[in-house]
Order: C-alpha cells, then sequence, then structure tokens
C-alpha cells in the first residue's frame, strides 16, 4: 500500500530532479550564449585593430603628401622674391607652427627675412602696472587700457621702418610687451626694419588678445602707413563635426569688409596650408605692383591663389 510519505518523497526527487535540470539547462544555455557574445567580441575586436592599422597607415600617408606637397610648394616659389626685405608681426596664441612653415616659405621664395615680432599676452592691459608701463613708453596721457592700447597701435605702427623703430621696439621687448625672434641678432633686426620691408600680420581665433583690440586695427593701420606693402595671413581650422566647428577668416574677416581698409591690404586664411603659403609668397610679391587680393578658402576670399602666381 503506497502511503503520503512514498507520494511526498516521490514529489520531492520529481521537484529535485526538474531543479537540476533547470539548473543544468540554464548553465547550457548560458555557456552557449557566452561563447556567442564571445566570439562577437573577437570580432568587434579583429574589426577595430584593422580600423586602426588603416587609419594610421592613411595619416602616414597624408603625413607624406604634406611634407611632399609642402616641400614643392617651396620649390614652386623658388626667386618670387628674391632679396625682398620682410618681417613677420604675429599675436602670442597663433599657432607657431604655420608661422614658422611661412617663414620657411619666405627663405625658399630667396626673400632676406629679417625678424619675427610677436605681440604678447601683456598687451590684453588686464592689470593696472602694465596700463601704467605701456603708456609711459608710447606716451600716453590716459590710462584707460583700450586708448593706451591704441595708442601703442599707432605708434608702433607709425614707426615700422623709421630710424625711431628701433628704440621704441626695444623697449617694448624690454617691458615684455613683445618678444623678438631673429635669424641672427635681435638688436641688428630691429635696426635693420627698412622703409621697403614688407610685412605680415598674423593671428588667428586663438590670440591671446582678442582681434578686434589689437590685430585687426594693427593690422589696418599699419595697411595706411606702409601702403603695398602688408598681408594679413591666419591659419584657420575646417569643421571637425558638431563638437569642433570650423573657424576661418575670424581676424582677416574684418579687414575684407572693411573697404578702406581692404583696398590697401592683402589676405590670406588658410595660411596653415601649403596652399596658403604659396599664395602668401605671390601677394607678397604683387604689393610690389600695387596689387591687392583676398585669398583662401574662407568667406570674403575672391580666389584660391592670385592669378598672377605662375
Amino acid at each position: 500500500m503506497v502511503n503520503f510519505r512514498f507520494h511526498l518523497v516521490s514529489l520531492t526527487a520529481v521537484f529535485l530532479a526538474l531543479a537540476v535540470g533547470i539548473g543544468l539547462g540554464a548553465t547550457v544555455v548560458d555557456q552557449a550564449t557566452v561563447d556567442v557574445l564571445q566570439r562577437r567580441l573577437d570580432g568587434v575586436s579583429e574589426r577595430v585593430d584593422r580600423t586602426d592599422g588603416e587609419n594610421q597607415r592613411l595619416r602616414d600617408d597624408l603625413g607624406r603628401w604634406s611634407r611632399f606637397a609642402a616641400e614643392a610648394s617651396n620649390e614652386s616659389v623658388e626667386g618670387r622674391l628674391t632679396d625682398v626685405p620682410v618681417a613677420v608681426v604675429a599675436v602670442q596664441g597663433t599657432e607657431r607652427a604655420p608661422v614658422e612653415a611661412l617663414q620657411a616659405s619666405l627663405v625658399a621664395a630667396g626673400a632676406r627675412y629679417q625678424v619675427t615680432l610677436w605681440l604678447t599676452s601683456k598687451l590684453r592691459l588686464d592689470k593696472p602696472e602694465d596700463i601704467n608701463d605701456l603708456a609711459q613708453i608710447v606716451g600716453a596721457t590716459t590710462r584707460d587700457p583700450d586708448p593706451v592700447r591704441q595708442t601703442a597701435v599707432a605708434r608702433i605702427t607709425s614707426s615700422l621702418g623709421s630710424a625711431n623703430a628701433p628704440l621704441l621696439l626695444r623697449a617694448l621687448r624690454d617691458a615684455s610687451f613683445l618678444d623678438v625672434e631673429a635669424p641672427a641678432d635681435d638688436v641688428a633686426a630691429l635696426e635693420g626694419l627698412l622703409p621697403t620691408t614688407r610685412f605680415v600680420v598674423v593671428s588667428s581665433s586663438e590670440a591671446k588678445v582678442p582681434n578686434e583690440q589689437l590685430a585687426i586695427p594693427f593690422a589696418a593701420r599699419l595697411a595706411d602707413a606702409a601702403r603695398s606693402r602688408v598681408l594679413a595671413a591666419e591659419p584657420g581650422r575646417d569643421p571637425q563635426g558638431k563638437d569642433q566647428p570650423g573657424q576661418r577668416a575670424i581676424f582677416v574677416g574684418p579687414l575684407r569688409q572693411n573697404a578702406s581698409v581692404s583696398a590697401l591690404i592683402s589676405t590670406v586664411d588658410n595660411l596653415e596650408d601649403f596652399r596658403g603659403r604659396f599664395a602668401s609668397v605671390y601677394a607678397l610679391r604683387d604689393l610690389a605692383r600695387g596689387k591687392v587680393g583676398q585669398f583662401g578658402v574662407g568667406p570674403g576670399a575672391t580666389s584660391l591663389v592670385p592669378e598672377t602666381a605662375s
């Protein structure tokens, strides 16, 4: 006779077996799932590695082509500025690499590269002592930062290439408003600026002093003081997705929009590119012929390079 205890033991065994089966089955399913996921992850990892390798190869190729283009660009400008004195005036914060590449292009073109004058961040005049120091150097009677800075801009631009320039520039250098970089001796470079020296004014969206406070009025005043001798140039940046919008013609754009200034000055908005440096050399050459133009790929540019680039 089957009693209740037998039924209880049987039911317990059944449920125990069922639990064990479910557990074992679940283990098998989980392991299978893990294996599938692992294979997929391995495949993704392999594709990522291949993509990384391809990207590196493309970067290497781009670097080689960029170097080749830069070398070819320098060769293509040989003799275009033979013995022409050229000085660069740049605002601190502007990327140095395009400025140095421009210097190399000027030398390749045969220019007599004289000096690069870096207008420093002290010209923000955000400290009372800086305002006072600059006012004393340039003879400003006010102690308001904007008028003092504009007095300095007027004094510098009107004196460049004159007999008064070396004394003023040395005073600005000694007070750290100006950094001087020259192929040889700084003092000789400052004294060597001539009434025939052609100037390249360089700034960008990264300038330590806002362009509307320094670079734009400086370029405009220099274009008037040294007519047919001034090029304004700017390295830009193309858009890199939503998080990195493009930056182009931030400095030279307002100069292009000012009719009285654009009639006196040439501009280039892609100095970071070898085509911009190529255009810079030919624009400097054309200035001696009284020809100005707006070159590059940004707003207000009328062509990529001067028509006379040949």
